[in-house]
């Protein structure tokens, strides 16, 4: 990977940008890996602190620019320590990444309260809260993008997945009533719902029910989209990029889906 600055492949040049899970063994490297190499300083902000060292070193061995903090996004007071973190090293915040985010996959009957509690507080809270802890340095700085992780199940969804969906509907509302609410600030809020991408925690949850992971994911790719590419991290990390860039000026408010065509192939069916 080559970090070597350039105006146009490096729209991010000079920002400061904080990817929550961004730690994360898909997703989340992706973004923090696309956003470096975009130019940006990137605070990788995860409750693996280890992981986080560590994807920031590698970023940093390859001529990019990263930072590792450890916090927790359903903790309001971690919350606070990190943003307040980044302004004290930094001196402001361009860009906020929600990537942060666990899954539950039951019957809602079957959750518990613990479960589904669990899941808002990360998923849906630890949003909001994160978004609470920026806003008014994005207002000091007079400009900010704001990039809400969602999901696909948002719209259309799967047996197991009505909690998960809900949250992730959330999330997208969250970014719609930012950018009316802060749109005059210069602050733009936006969201991206991957389809499934290709990585780790991915190809664990398939091994738990299909042999031959490699087959199943191709077989997906093929019955269920309408591109004949399995998402990888680094596409979600280019959708980023540009949503948290100047490229992207004039667009807030809105859902950019990245699933390779699922949903309009379900929708064409």
């Amino acid at each position: 990977m080559n970090f070597a600055a350039n105006s146009w492949t490096q729209p991010l040049a000079g920002h400061v940008a904080i990817v929550t899970g961004g730690a994360g063994n898909g997703i989340g490297q992706g973004i923090s890996r696309q956003l470096a190499k975009a130019g940006a300083q990137v605070v990788i902000a995860d409750v693996d602190e280890a992981g986080a060292d560590a994807v920031a070193a590698n970023i940093r061995q390859e001529g990019g620019h990263a930072f590792p903090v450890r916090a927790d996004v359903s903790d309001a007071l971690s919350v606070e320590r990190l943003v307040e973190t980044v302004r004290q090293r930094f001196g402001k915040i361009d860009v906020l990444v929600n990537s942060a985010g666990i899954g539950l996959v039951k019957p809602l009957h079957e959750a518990s309260e613990a479960e589904f509690d669990r899941l808002m507080s990360v998923d849906l809270r630890g949003v909001w809260l994160c978004c609470k802890a920026v806003i008014p340095a994005m207002q000091a700085l007079g400009r900010g993008s704001i990039v809400n992780i969602s999901s696909i199940h948002h719209q259309a969804s799967l047996k197991g997945y009505a909690i998960y969906a809900a949250a992730k509907a959330g999330v997208n509302a969250l970014a719609r009533g930012i950018a009316i609410q802060y749109g005059q600030d210069g602050i733009r809020a936006n969201a991206i719902c991957p389809g499934l991408v290709d990585g780790s925690q991915t190809r664990a949850l398939v091994a738990s029910f299909a042999p031959q992971v490699d087959a199943w994911l191709q077989s997906f790719v093929r019955q269920n989209q309408c591109l004949p590419e399995l998402i990888q991290p680094e596409d979600i990390g280019n959708a980023v990029v540009f949503l948290a860039s100047p490229l992207s000026r004039c667009v807030t408010g809105a859902t950019l889906t990245v699933d390779g065509g699922t949903l309009v192939r379900m929708a064409a069916s």
